[in-house]
């Protein structure tokens, strides 16, 4: 029997119950707002993270066949945190074989090239978006935004065996929870509102969480406004459709493994399990292998 990533977010994020065990205080409360807000076009507007205008400009450039490395690096000189970004990645062992520091933003772009542009600035940007209160960032918001790092990572390695541009890949893995921040944002509400010792655990509860998040990312990526083939992936993510499109496959099979590999650092999967997982995705141990060495270096880099 394969592996049930169904709930591993929210396995991994809160404790374990029994099945059957109903809902308690907390959680009814949290579901209680979320329904509430789903249902309240505006209040959910006010849920809804700002997309920033940076990063609106930086897709348009990527989609406009007549771009050029001068559009993004025009781009980049407007925000001095970009351009620091962009140099420290360009002056990094892994890009920099000269012992010459690079200072020139045109030279840095030359070598990182367009892809590994955008990768940086949408996850430089996209970082901007998850809330970050001190106690509630570490106990949700953390762990939301490496799941997304971790996603968006294996969307990239599995591109090229999709037919799928990388970049397309990553930024869609990225994005692909920001339902869940608008999760995160009631439940933090409502930890904020009853005072008891409880969490929300329940199975129930979490495969809720898990359906309705997926939905809020399809709508937030509508109200954002974002390519339609960005929009046509995460709706396929819905319990109501099955990935057909190669894009929303692709996201499908990168969720469902960085949800094993959440599984497996907590120790609640078996290596046969995991097994049994590549083969239903026809996925190499070799390419888990490099997978999970990036992503002990996305762990380390997240603050």
């Amino acid at each position: 029997m394969t592996i049930d990533t169904s709930t591993a977010f929210y396995d991994v994020m809160f404790e374990a119950t029994k099945d059957q065990q109903p809902m308690n205080l907390l959680e009814e409360k949290a579901l209680e707002q979320v329904r509430t807000v789903l249902n309240d076009p505006q209040r959910l507007s006010k849920h809804i993270p700002t997309l920033p205008a940076m990063l609106i400009q930086l897709l348009k450039t990527l989609k406009n066949p007549y771009s050029d490395v001068f559009d993004f690096v025009d781009i980049l000189e407007k925000d001095p945190a970009f351009a620091a970004e962009v140099l420290r990645v360009a002056n990094s062992a892994r890009y920099c074989k000269a012992d010459q520091e690079i200072r020139s933003l045109k030279r840095a772009v030359s070598l990182l090239g367009l892809s590994g542009l955008s990768k940086i600035a949408t996850t430089l940007l996209m970082s901007n978006v998850i809330p970050c209160k001190p106690i509630y960032y570490k106990m949700f918001g953390r762990q939301i935004w490496v799941h997304s790092m971790h996603c968006a990572t294996l969307c990239e390695l599995l591109a090229g065996s999709h037919n799928e541009d990388e970049f397309d890949g990553y930024f869609l893995g990225l994005i692909h929870d920001i339902g869940k921040i608008v999760i995160f944002n009631c439940l933090c509400e409502a930890l904020g509102m009853i005072m008891m010792d409880c969490s929300p655990g329940t199975k129930v509860f979490k495969k809720l969480m898990s359906e309705m998040s997926a939905d809020i990312s399809f709508y937030i990526a509508k109200e954002w406004q974002l390519p339609q083939l960005y929009c046509d992936a995460l709706e396929e993510q819905t319990v109501t459709k099955k990935p057909i499109k190669s894009l929303a496959k692709l996201l499908y099979k990168a969720n469902k493994l960085s949800e094993a590999y959440l599984m497996q650092v907590k120790g609640m999967v078996s290596d046969d399990e995991l097994d049994q997982l590549f083969t239903l995705f026809s996925f190499h141990s070799s390419s888990w292998q490099q997978f999970t060495e990036l992503a002990e270096e996305i762990e380390a880099s997240i603050n």
